[in-house]
């Protein structure tokens, strides 16, 4: 049987367990429907005879018993219609009785009942024989002749046939009984055929489970194993092949499949090892690649190191000279050592020129050198937008006015500050603006516009602030678009003779902006102009409210106007001649040092106002002499100043330097450092107090910070009625005001601040982009002082002005 059911196909199996299944289910819908039948015949029976034959019965024994008493009505009434009624009722009682006994004789009478049901009839008639006897006696008026019957044969009639009536019923009573029992005969078979075709149906279905699963589940599970076995490497795997069926072809075909892959795993085996001994060869062959390229790669680093160190001493060598060229020639430029015709103006005007942009392009190659490198640090503080644009605008705007061009810049009332190094980021604005100016045409314009916006970077949004700086220039050609950002890369020829320029501004302002994490581009046409875009993360959403009240004291004023005593010990004795060439003039005085040895005797000795000191001296080096320096108590309150080729400004401070002069030096810087320090000075016996004031109160920030931190008292203030309650209050020693134009109300608060000024003998600073103001200040007396700029600027500038107007 189980061999003929493995040769079946899969369907045939199916189709046999399907058909046994309803097979089973046919024969439990037969056997349902036979014990219904049953059931139901019996409940007929019940119903239907034994139920309604007793009804029957019950029904003729209440007529009979109704019948009699009327019987007894009609002998004992006198009454002819009484009579007559009760004659009527006794025959239709007696008509019911004969209509019920018809109907059960027609039922049937109950086998066993035969003998019970002829006494009855025979003992009814004996009754009825006796009746019609007393009917006629009452009917004669034999009343009493009547009863006597009635009481005698009629009574033995009567109960006789009571008696055969109630034995019937009680057989009626016992035949439903029987049937009752027999019903519940079925229904214990019902049950008991039911449960054995239940279980019968379990185990049936059960074998089917069992053949079903050993013909389709285990072959395909053995099919699965084996595949896990080939799959895990053991080719030699092959599938028991049980049944005929699909499943059985299907392993048959694995078994196939699987003697192919190993026969083609003993061929590629083979292959394998034959070109296992060619990888063995190129590896070799690549081994000795490798350390050819190492040898290579370390030639590369080894390059790149001389590089940065030539860049370094290259560095060091050309800044020193140009120190001297660059500040002889403005020394030359000055006539500060006689008056120079026009030709030899000219000339050292070119030699100062050449200078700078010698110096400009040592600069660019630096910086890029270390941006290559990763050396390039970055000072990354929070500052305002506004102020620090201002300062470069303030910056370029001469070269704008001179080529009559229009600069639009964007003004709010509450300036954004940014989050990166702000060095970086003028000399980032001012490669760019420089740009613009240059390349621009006669009379153009240029516009500077910025808008914050928050862009999403992966799962985050990250806050920008993109600046727009637009211009009216000569444009750039579509193919020169790709050449842009290179180093050294000069769009053409032409425009290098005619605008010159080395090619490295745009490529070092690309770089600087990448080490920000932002992005530079552009959109440009030939003679359509050019708009920059330059996008940074702001790195914070803080602004630079507008203030108007006064500001905490932070320092002080001297009134010392006695020579101070300036060591300088540089590495050539021409740098030393010049730096003492720049303070001349000044309240200064300059003694030499030769070495680090003389300079540390010096110190103690004449205990200098400032040490201007290089960092290769002889004997012992700056950082060496500024150790010993300040580890002395003699000499460690002495500020010193480096004045060095290196950009080692950090460690210079770290390891206690006042400040860090990077050469060339120029005059305005070195002045400007000597006066920051000067300042620090005063600051310990006295307090010299501004008073600054602007139509545009944040615009005073960035100058209050500056003063506060060169040793100044500042009080900030809006110009109306509290600067003069302000002058009258504190008295102070300076007023810088700050207005777009000079015109109208502002005038007039002007000449106002004027007059009060004359009166406290307090010099004011005005600063403004109002040029017709700028050269009709006659007019505002000799205590003021107009400087043509739309902002305070934030450097020595703003002390050199100070100083100036101390001493008007």
């Amino acid at each position: 049987m189980t061999n003929l059911f493995d040769r079946l196909s899969i369907s045939k199996k199916l189709a046999t367990v399907f058909t046994l299944l309803l097979f089973m289910m046919g024969v439990g819908g037969g056997v349902g429907l036979y014990n219904a039948a049953q059931i139901a015949k019996v409940t007929k029976r019940l119903y239907a005879d034994s139920f309604r034959r007793g009804e029957i019965l019950s029904s003729i024994e209440n007529e009979f018993l109704s019948a009699r008493h009327a019987m007894f009505l009609h002998i004992i009434i006198t009454d002819n219609a009484s009579k007559s009624y009760l004659k009527g009722s006794i025959e239709e009682h007696r008509s019911k009785i004969e209509k019920g006994l018809e109907e059960y004789a027609q039922m049937g009478v109950v086998k066993g009942q035969e003998e019970l049901f002829t006494e009855l009839l025979t003992d009814l008639n004996r009754y009825w024989t006796t009746h019609a006897e007393v009917e006629l006696l009452a009917d004669v008026g034999r009343r009493d002749k009547a009863l006597s019957i009635i009481r005698m044969e009629g009574n033995k009639a009567f109960t006789e046939t009571v008696n055969a009536l109630r034995r019937l019923i009680k057989a009626e009573k016992y035949a439903a009984y029987a049937a009752y029992k027999e019903s519940d005969f079925f229904a214990d078979v019902i049950i008991a055929v039911t449960v054995i075709f239940t279980v019968l149906a379990i185990i049936i279905v059960g074998g089917l489970w069992l053949m079903l699963t050993r013909a389709l589940v285990t072959p395909i599970l053995e099919i699965e194993e084996s595949a896990k076995k080939i799959g895990r490497g053991n080719l030699k795997e092959r599938v028991p092949v049980a049944t005929a069926d699909e499943i059985g072809n299907l392993a048959r075909e694995f078994n196939k499949m699987a003697q192919g892959l190993e026969e083609y795993y003993a061929t590629l085996e083979k292959n394998v090892s034959a070109r296992t001994e060619e990888l063995r060869l190129a590896n070799e062959e690549l081994y000795a690649k490798k350390h050819e390229l190492e040898a290579a790669n370390k030639g590369l680093l080894d390059a790149n190191r001389m590089k940065s160190q030539f860049l370094a001493n290259v560095s060091h060598e050309l800044r020193t000279p140009l120190n001297s060229i660059i500040g002889f020639s403005e020394l030359l430029q000055e006539q500060a050592f006689g008056a120079l015709n026009e030709r030899q103006l000219q000339y050292v005007e070119y030699v100062h020129g050449s200078g700078g942009h010698l110096l400009q392009l040592i600069n660019n190659i630096l910086d890029l050198s270390k941006i290559e490198a990763g050396r390039m640090e970055m000072q990354v503080e929070e500052f305002s937008v506004m102020e620090v644009l201002g300062e470069v605008l303030g910056s370029i705007r001469p070269l704008a006015h001179k080529r009559n061009i229009t600069i639009n810049s964007k003004s709010v009332p509450a300036s954004p500050k940014l989050r990166a190094d702000k060095a970086k980021f003028k000399q980032i604005m001012l490669n760019i603006l420089s740009n613009a100016i240059k390349f621009n045409v006669e009379g153009g314009r240029l516009g500077v516009d910025w808008e914050i916006a928050e862009l999403p970077v992966g799962m985050e949004m990250v806050r920008y602030i993109t600046f727009k700086i637009s211009d009216t220039g000569i444009g750039i050609r579509p193919e020169d678009h790709d050449k842009l950002f290179m180093e050294f890369s000069q769009l053409d020829s032409s425009l290098t003779r005619e605008y010159g320029g080395t090619g490295l501004g745009l490529a070092l302002t690309k770089r600087l902006v990448e080490l920000h994490k932002g992005s530079i581009w552009f959109t440009s046409g030939e003679d359509k102009g050019s708009v920059f875009y330059i996008r940074l993360p702001q790195g914070t959403d803080a602004i630079d409210m507008p203030v108007f009240a006064p500001i905490r004291p932070s320092a002080a004023r001297a009134a010392v106007d006695e020579a101070l005593l300036v060591l300088i010990a540089s590495e050539s004795p021409d740098i030393n001649h010049l730096l003492k060439i720049y303070l001349s003039g000044g309240p200064y005085e300059c003694v030499f040092a030769a070495d680090g040895v003389e300079l540390l005797k010096t110190a103690r000795e004449k205990k200098p106002f400032v040490i201007l000191m290089g960092i290769a001296i002889p004997k012992k080096d700056g950082w060496e002499a500024l150790r010993e320096l300040k580890s002395d108590a003699q000499t460690s309150a002495i500020p010193v100043v480096i004045v060095s080729s290196t950009d080692n400004r950090q460690f210079g401070f770290d390891s206690g330097a006042a400040d860090y002069l990077e050469k060339p030096v120029n005059r305005e810087q070195l002045i400007g450092c000597l006066e920051r320090i000067r300042v620090r000075l005063k600051t310990r016996q006295g307090t010299l107090k501004v008073l600054m004031a602007s139509d545009e109160a944040y615009a005073l920030d960035a100058a209050a910070d500056y003063l506060e931190n060169n040793g100044f008292l500042v009080f900030t203030t809006s110009i109306d009625s509290e600067a003069f309650t302000l002058v009258w209050n504190i008295v102070p020693d300076v007023i810088v005001l700050r207005v777009l134009s000079i015109a109208g109300d502002t005038l007039e608060y002007i000449k106002n601040m004027s007059r009060l000024s004359r009166e406290m003998k307090t010099p004011i600073i005005i600063f403004t982009a109002d040029e017709e103001a700028v050269r009709d200040v006659g007019s505002f007396g000799n205590s003021v002082r107009l400087v043509l700029s739309d902002h305070i600027p934030v450097d020595e500038t703003l002390l050199a002005e100070i100083k100036l107007v101390e001493s008007m």
